[in-house]
């Protein structure tokens, strides 16, 4: 019987113990070699997926993997799918949605490129196809800023995008050194180098879904003991991940061993040459000393000129990268020395102004390869301000060569011509503002010298004729003669009712007084005002305004709207013609139409039909004149009242002139 009770409580035990160690999913990249992939036999393994089995018997939990792609390890974190994910850089943006461990390597992109390709500097690089790694950190960090995120192509992994440049499809990838180094090793590649040193440094950690506090807690714990007990590094040691200090550890020892061999064979000459030296040194200290303080007086007189001149003075290195900048771009543009030395040239531009110099600098570039001499250029480029704002500036670049012959750099002088922009733009503002007043004021003189005259000069002919009638007592014609000097009559009454409204909206003194109003009772007064006028034509006016449309609208503006609106329906409209006013509610807009069925108008005629500086008007259907105001001056209303003015119509086929009003109208007051 005791031994039954000792075995129950020896599993009791067993299986708390089992209990207490916590289980959590691990996700990451599954083609991420060295630090997480899946092999040939579906195992999770790499730097990561070692350092998590460590973890586990530092921690007492345990883990089990999900590897997948990237961008499904992303979304997982997010959605809870996954509790850890592993092999992840660390950004701020991404600190946004989970928190990240304390790092465990620090990793550095190196530019992959095809061996039979020249590679100078970074330049080298505009004119060659880049293949770039989906969702990388590379994209925002690296290739914007430089201006190399231009004809590229997408790989989903870097084993597809380094077996493109391998075949040659592509020119060269910017990617993580011990990932790159991984894969050139593991497949033999023959036709991929490194180009240049490393460019960007990134820290990769491992990471929770944000406000995890408790497992960040185990993570960070865990991984600091093995970093103390030195596990860590032997892990990473192990898995062969590539250090910035092995590269240059590497590289110096590589030197080092030449730099002996070259010590020892000089050594057997310096004793000879020493006391040669001594006599030497003696003479030319003097003069250097000499030259030194000349040298001195100028780079004092240079600083003086640099530091109180109201203009900038700048390097860049043969990256764009900024090395010096004079105190007066505090002055214009607020930045401090520091806060502005070591960023890039475009980070201070728009867009606009980058593509310029991009251009410009391809352009010089083709020069040079032709060993033709680049004067210095001029640009004017908006530059942007500590407090955000832009300022034009005028700058003068020129670029200097090293020994070689290859650009070194660029070096300039920037000038603010903020004022000289604003002058320029206010002077081409006045410039159209003069044209504007010149076309209204040749307009004017042309209706009060022509078309003013015209119908008077009807109205007298006719009274006079019309006159000498009655006294002959002669009642034929007396009719037709009294229509026309009533036509005449009330087209002098309509131009002189547009140019009186015309001037007193170009001066401002039009009140515009709106009120709640039905408009279609506006609608069905100008319809009985003109219906006898449109009777003499034998035109006849549909009026199919029935339900009720309140709109706030002034009163004095919808008649003139509507009044000319009518009337140039009847004036184009021939004989036995239509003429169809309309009215309707869409989209809690009121939308009144007014449909003739008249001779029409051109494309360009409608392009044309609401300026003041091209002739618009012309006959009407029996020579009635008109001004081309009355058209303009409805649009100008029309937008008074918050609404939009349309035109549909072809020659010979009528007609139709629409303008909205807001129903709910208080944001038109």
């Amino acid at each position: 019987m005791i031994k039954y009770i000792l075995f129950i409580l020896f599993i009791t035990l067993f299986q708390t113990n089992n209990t207490w160690a916590q289980k959590y999913i691990v996700g990451g990249d599954f083609d991420y070699a060295p630090f997480s992939f899946v092999d040939k036999t579906g195992t999770a393994r790499g730097l990561d997926i070692d350092l998590l089995k460590a973890l586990s018997v530092e921690s007492n939990v345990k883990f089990t993997y999900n590897l997948s792609r990237w961008d499904s390890a992303l979304s997982y974190i997010q959605s809870g799918k996954i509790d850890i994910i592993t092999g992840i850089i660390f950004t701020e943006e991404r600190e946004q949605f989970v928190d990240f461990t304390y790092p465990i390597h620090t990793e550095y992109y190196s530019i992959f490129i095809r061996k039979d390709l020249h590679f100078n500097d970074i330049t080298s690089l505009y004119n060659y196809r880049l293949t770039v790694l989906e969702k990388d950190v590379s994209i925002e960090n690296y290739l914007i800023p430089m201006g190399l995120y231009r004809n590229y192509t997408v790989a989903k992994s870097l084993p597809e995008a380094l077996a493109q440049i391998e075949i040659g499809r592509t020119d060269y990838v910017i990617a993580p050194h011990s990932l790159g180094m991984n894969e050139l090793e593991n497949n033999d590649y023959k036709n991929i180098e490194i180009g240049g040193s490393p460019i960007i440094r990134s820290i990769y950690c491992m990471a929770v879904k944000k406000g995890n506090t408790e497992l960040l807690g185990i993570l960070n714990k865990g991984i600091s003991a093995l970093r103390n007990s030195g596990k860590l590094t032997e892990i990473k040691n192990e898995w062969k991940v590539y250090n910035q200090e092995d590269i240059q550890s590497s590289r110096l020892a590589h030197d080092i061993k030449y730099i002996l061999i070259i010590a020892y064979a000089l050594l057997m000459f310096v004793f000879t040459w020493v006391w040669l030296l001594r006599i030497q040194i003696r003479k030319k200290t003097k003069s250097l000393n000499l030259k030194n303080q000349e040298f001195q007086k100028s780079e004092e007189k240079f600083r003086l000129i640099t530091e109180n001149s109201s203009d900038i003075f700048w390097h860049l290195d043969k990256n764009f990268l900024t090395t010096y900048i004079s105190p007066a771009d505090e002055r214009i543009r607020g930045f401090k020395q520091e806060e502005v030395i070591g960023t890039y040239l475009w980070s201070i531009l728009k867009p606009e102004g980058i593509q310029l110099l991009k251009e410009a600098n391809e352009k010089r570039m083709a020069m040079d390869s032709k060993e033709e001499k680049t004067a210095p250029a001029i640009y004017e480029l908006e530059v942007i301000c500590k407090d955000g704002s832009w300022i034009w500036v005028e700058t003068t670049v020129t670029a200097y060569c090293d020994a070689e012959g290859n650009i070194a750099g660029y070096h300039g002088v920037t000038r603010d011509i903020s004022e000289r922009k604003k002058a320029e733009q206010a002077l081409q503002k006045s410039e159209m503002q003069l044209k504007e007043l010149n076309a209204t004021k040749d307009k004017l003189f042309s209706i009060i010298a022509h078309d003013l005259r015209s119908p008077f000069n009807s109205i007298i002919g006719f009274s006079t004729i019309l006159a000498e009638q009655v006294r002959n007592k002669d009642m034929e014609g007396i009719e037709e003669y009294s229509n026309i000097i009533s036509t005449a009559s009330q087209n002098a009454m309509d131009l002189l009712s547009n140019l009186m409204e015309w001037a007193l909206s170009q001066t401002g003194k039009i009140i515009f007084a709106p009120k709640y109003l039905d408009i279609n009772v506006l609608i069905n007064e100008n319809v009985r005002f003109y219906t006898d006028i449109a009777k003499q034509k034998s035109i006849s006016i549909l009026n199919t305004t029935n339900v009720p449309s309140f709109v706030k609208a002034d009163r004095a503006m919808i008649n003139t709207i509507l009044r000319n609106l009518i009337s140039n329906a009847i004036k184009f409209t021939p004989c036995k013609g239509s003429v169809e006013i309309s009215s309707e509610v869409k989209n809690n807009k009121v939308v009144v139409a007014v449909k003739d069925s008249g001779i029409g108008l051109s494309k360009a005629s409608i392009e044309n039909l609401f300026r003041l500086d091209t002739q618009n008007s012309k006959l009407g259907t029996q020579n009635e004149k008109g001004t081309g105001l009355g058209l303009m001056l409805c649009k100008e209303f029309i937008e008074k009242h918050h609404g939009i003015m349309r035109v549909e119509s072809e020659l010979g086929e009528g007609a139709v002139f629409s303008f909205t009003l807001p129903c709910n109208t208080d944001e038109a007051v």
